[in-house]
């Protein structure tokens, strides 16, 4: 009997250490959006060079806080680099064997054939309806 009183009692232990740990991860989420939401109101507060109006300094503390610098490209650099990295990508294909290509092409002009059988007979099939009802 103490067995069972046990296990109902860890079971209901893990259940509400569950519940807090749920709860806890709730309010964890609650604060970092709590966060930004204050961060994007000292944005919103501090941004000048919007047009005066509510929606012109929400768009401009958006666009402040998503720019980001881009990094300068060096083209001489790129363009000495490009082959190498051409050639070591090449180099990581897998290309199939012989055998294997034979056996894709088979398969393909197979399935060429029957489907271009089905839709001859589907063409002659219409074409023999069309002329029993004489639209042509």
């Amino acid at each position: 009997m103490s067995d069972k009183k046990n296990l109902k009692e860890q079971k209901a232990q893990d259940k509400l250490n569950k519940i807090k740990e749920k709860q806890a991860k709730k309010q964890q989420k609650l604060e970092a959006k709590k966060s930004k939401k204050e961060e994007f109101t000292k944005l919103y507060n501090e941004f000048e060079g919007h047009d005066g109006t509510r929606e012109g300094k929400i768009k401009a503390a958006k666009t402040k806080r998503i720019k980001k610098e881009k990094e300068k490209i060096d083209y001489k650099l790129a363009f000495k680099e490009a082959p190498v990295k051409f050639l070591k990508e090449v180099n990581k294909i897998q290309w199939s064997s012989r055998k294997n290509l034979g056996t894709k092409f088979l398969w393909v002009i197979i399935f060429i054939a029957i489907f271009g059988v089905f839709f001859f007979c589907v063409d002659w099939i219409f074409q023999t309806l069309f002329e029993l009802i004489k639209i042509i």
